[in-house]
């Protein structure tokens, strides 16, 4: 059981541990040594360190993606910096989506979530690389934007240009708004 893949997993602990020793600039050859050393039957490999530490930098920075296909080719993108949540957790009370045209190779249009401060100043929140322009992948991506939102902290004010399938979408997710 040894080389299987079931057996290399990595603990809740060890997972931790990963993170901890990572956030520490740790080298991944050093965080496998002590895991080694620490937990005498941890058989993981050099690949299970590098994915846990990937998984931890994604959660992180809050990005998220929907593919389709057995190709799994992208298909929406969202993604929000750590720093731009911690403003929003702040500021959440009005905010400003607007969609900006062939900015990429792929054409996808990016819709540019920004947030108001006290000061009147704006900041990003999010960047978001939709496919299309319907009411399914506006409601992905408000779904992406409110789980990394506090409870209790909703927006009071969401400005838009007069996107209907937005607005169906914002009704949906933030009821009220």
């Amino acid at each position: 059981m040894e080389g299987h893949s079931y057996a290399g997993r990595l603990t809740v602990e060890e997972n931790l541990l990963v993170v901890d020793m990572s956030k520490s600039l740790a080298r991944p050859k050093d965080i496998l040594y002590t895991l080694k050393r620490r937990y005498g039957l941890n058989v993981t490999i050099m690949k299970r360190i590098y994915n846990a530490r990937q998984k931890s930098r994604v959660i992180e920075k809050a990005e998220w993606h929907r593919s389709y296909g057995t190709a799994n080719i992208v298909r929406d993108l969202f993604y929000a910096h750590p720093t731009s949540i911690k403003l929003l957790r702040t500021f959440p009370h009005i905010l400003i989506m607007d969609y900006t045209y062939k900015t990429n190779r792929f054409c996808y249009p990016l819709l540019e979530i920004v947030g108001l401060m006290s000061t009147h100043l704006t900041f990003s929140i999010a960047f978001v690389y939709l496919s299309a322009e319907k009411e399914d992948n506006y409601r992905w991506a408000l779904a992406r934007l409110r789980s990394v939102m506090d409870v209790n902290s909703i927006p009071s004010v969401i400005v838009i240009d007069r996107e209907l399938a937005l607005m169906n979408a914002l009704h949906e997710v933030f009821p009220g708004v």
